[in-house]
């Protein structure tokens, strides 16, 4: 019998799992996969000096409880450099006109007081604001939520902005060992504190009544008095997990209004670092890309792209999110790899076969494919703040639940999962 038993191990599942733990509470955490970390998926490749992530890579930000794990820690981030480079029907544009567009755009949406999706609110808007205005908001909006603009509520995305802008979200940072130095330390302190980790563990059924709870896996049966429940809110919606008796009528009601976002991310390794020699001649003259950090390129398949700036490596991540990465993720790899490949030909203005020459290695998960993700991360709809709001409720004082589809404003983010977990935690500890 366990105080409380944790069903996910990634981020929010750890750090619960550790202040659990820390506190005098008998935990344990229950893993489907065979790794803990969920979505957070470090790559060692021992063809190069830094990792390869798989899924989360940035720090957006400066999150304070993931900087006091950071450096209790005593890991190293470095500053990503923001140096971005626009691409306009097909010419490179100024940074600072695609930003002017996002903030004048931004600006306009927080005064509407009526939600709606971000389409509708682009549709609504005067004839002076451009085509293409719109067009780069939209890849803006749908890239950086993997939503669909046509679902998207403009006032999730306003909560979203001001979160960030509280956090100095205009910056970004990288572990220089990878994001799973992190869960790996986690994972540490909880074992340290005695909170039992049972991988390749799949629940399959919660039996409950106030204060006591059946847990019910393939081979095993678990008790404990309270469960906090930190799997993807798309699990959730294809109802994996089977509640005995039902959750209540507004918790469900929540998570099935709630979306769950597309993204794709792939990483290639080439001989070398082509691109920092390479001058594009343009009507304002010659560019070069030797310190390229990200690179957009709207009429791409894979419209953004960075580089390991600061960090000097021949690697290369696209991303696509929202509509057009859930069209992709549902072919094949080569065909992804393909597409992605085109995306540079078009971005450098080389043949794809000379890219394909170059390229050494290729670096993909399917997240939208993945049986225990499902996709990328969460976002709000059109009046979905209140559904959120429901989905992190507790039921009973004894079902609980965390991840980064409850954590207000810092949806979709590491830094929101860790913060629902501490939060969880907390509630937890106050009804004992």
């Amino acid at each position: 019998m366990f105080d409380v038993v944790i069903i996910g191990a990634g981020i929010s599942g750890l750090t619960a799992a550790r202040d659990l733990s820390a506190a005098g509470q008998k935990v344990a955490v229950l893993e489907a996969r065979s790794r803990v970390g969920g979505r957070i998926y470090t790559h060692h490749d021992p063809e190069g000096r830094l990792p390869i992530e798989l899924g989360a890579e940035f720090i957006h930000g400066r999150p304070r409880q993931l900087l006091e794990i950071i450096k209790e820690a005593k890991l190293e981030i470095e500053e990503v450099p923001q140096r971005h480079w626009y691409f306009a029907n097909g010419h490179l544009a100024k940074s600072g006109e695609f930003w002017s567009m996002i903030d004048d755009l931004m600006g306009r949406m927080r005064k509407e007081t009526s939600d709606q999706s971000f389409r509708e609110f682009l549709d609504s808007l005067p004839g002076e604001v451009s085509a293409q205005a719109k067009q780069m908001a939209t890849r803006y909006v749908e890239g950086f939520h993997a939503a669909s603009s046509a679902q998207i509520g403009i006032h999730g995305v306003s909560v979203a902005n001001k979160a960030a802008e509280s956090i100095d979200g205009d910056r970004s940072f990288r572990l220089l060992e990878g994001y799973y130095s992190v869960i790996n330390w986690l994972l540490e302190k909880a074992e340290s504190h005695g909170t039992l980790f049972k991988l390749n563990t799949v629940v399959n059924e919660l039996r409950w009544k106030q204060g006591m709870v059946e847990i019910v896996a393939a081979h095993e049966h678990w008790s404990a008095s309270k469960v906090l429940i930190t799997i993807p809110l798309s699990l959730l919606q294809a109802e994996s997990i089977r509640f005995w008796p039902s959750l209540p009528e507004e918790k469900l009601t929540a998570i099935s209004k709630l979306m769950m976002g597309s993204a794709l991310r792939i990483v290639f390794r080439f001989s070398d670092r082509f691109w920092e020699d390479l001058k594009l001649e343009e009507k304002n003259g010659v560019e070069n890309f030797s310190k390229l950090g990200f690179v957009h390129y709207p009429e791409a398949p894979l419209q953004t792209w960075w580089t390991t700036l600061p960090e000097h490596e021949p690697i290369l991540v696209g991303w696509v999110g929202g509509q057009a990465a859930a069209e992709l993720l549902h072919r094949s790899d080569e065909e992804i790899s393909d597409a992605a490949l085109k995306s540079l030909s078009l971005i450098f203005r080389l043949s794809e076969s000379e890219l394909g020459d170059k390229l050494k290695s290729t670096f993909f998960h399917n997240w939208e494919t993945d049986p225990l993700a499902r996709g990328a991360y969460a976002y709000l709809p059109v009046n979905g703040m209140a559904y959120q709001q429901a989905l992190a409720q507790p039921v009973a004082e004894t079902l609980f639940f965390a991840g980064e589809a409850t954590c207000m404003g810092h949806i979709g983010t590491v830094h929101g999962a860790l913060m629902s977990g501490k939060s969880a935690a907390q509630t937890i500890l106050a009804t004992i």
